[in-house]
């Protein structure tokens, strides 16, 4: 069992868990590989949503394995609901982000891991074991594959850039803008956004899990997170355990501000017609 950590944790300490975190979804990877030929699907969520075994045997071994170095963090996942502590420490999991993906071949999933303090995001992953891609952050740095970002977030279109979105976000809003991609998990988008490959994400709704591994990510990189009318996305209401109040525009503050003028839901749309 690690020591536990009630105050503001100091590098030493986050280096720490990081390098405990980086195992523990480098081994969920290869349970997911393992997996990825000859996927078992379980019934649809209520949702209408994919699940398969390998999110749950993937969500049962994070949590495990956080649960016995940290048994007072809080733990929010996409999968199962846990019992809340009065620690000042959540850690948001989604074990398989992506499962349409994994179902149908894809390579667009991947294991997301955050942790936060006080709702304050202090480190999240983000690993593709197909790709054996890592992305990860704390406050003391951000790498790709074992190699820096620094302000790597775009400022601008540069004239083939493109918006990341989830897969029915074209259903639900216009959005004006050339160029969309679905990148198969909302975390992707965030990551992708800040490694530069995406200019942009649009995000409707989330849950703490389907961002905790992007939001420091992206921060790091010069990024930053927008509701689409404009205010400061409040982690805290994540951290809480409940849904984004609305749409999340994330990138370059100077690309965001585009973003919001482009982008208009389409059931106001009809109101007004």
């Amino acid at each position: 069992m690690s020591p536990q950590i009630c105050r503001s944790p100091q590098p030493n300490e986050l280096a720490t868990i990081l390098d405990q975190a980086i195992t523990w979804v480098k081994q969920a990877g290869e349970m997911a590989l393992r997996d990825f030929e000859s996927v078992k699907l379980l019934p649809l969520k209520a949702d209408g949503t994919l699940l398969t075994t390998t999110d749950l045997k993937l969500e049962q071994f994070l949590t495990n394995q956080i649960r016995l170095a940290y048994p007072d963090h809080n733990l929010l996942a996409e999968e199962g609901r846990y019992p809340q502590t009065r620690s000042p420490y959540t850690w948001g999991i989604d074990a398989l982000d992506g499962t349409t993906c994994f179902v149908r071949g894809l390579p667009g999933w991947g294991i997301s891991v955050g942790l936060f303090y006080q709702s304050r995001p202090v480190m999240g992953l983000y690993h593709m074991p197909l790709l054996a891609d890592l992305t990860y952050a704390t406050p003391a740095g951000t790498y790709c594959n074992g190699q820096p970002l620094r302000k790597t977030v775009s400022s601008d279109w540069n004239g083939l850039g493109f918006l990341a979105v989830s897969a029915g976000a074209h259903y639900h809003f216009e959005i004006n803008i050339p160029r969309i991609r679905a990148l198969g998990n909302m975390n992707a988008s965030l990551v992708y956004t800040a490694r530069g490959s995406a200019t942009a994400a649009f995000i409707p709704q989330a849950r703490l899990w389907d961002i905790a591994a992007g939001v420091l990510i992206l921060q790091q990189a010069g990024g930053e997170l927008r509701y689409l009318s404009g205010r400061p996305v409040d982690l805290t209401v994540l951290v809480n355990g409940c849904p984004t109040p609305e749409p999340i525009v994330a990138g370059h503050p100077l690309v965001v501000a585009e973003v919001r003028k482009a982008i208009s839901s389409k059931t106001r749309l009809s109101r007004a017609t």
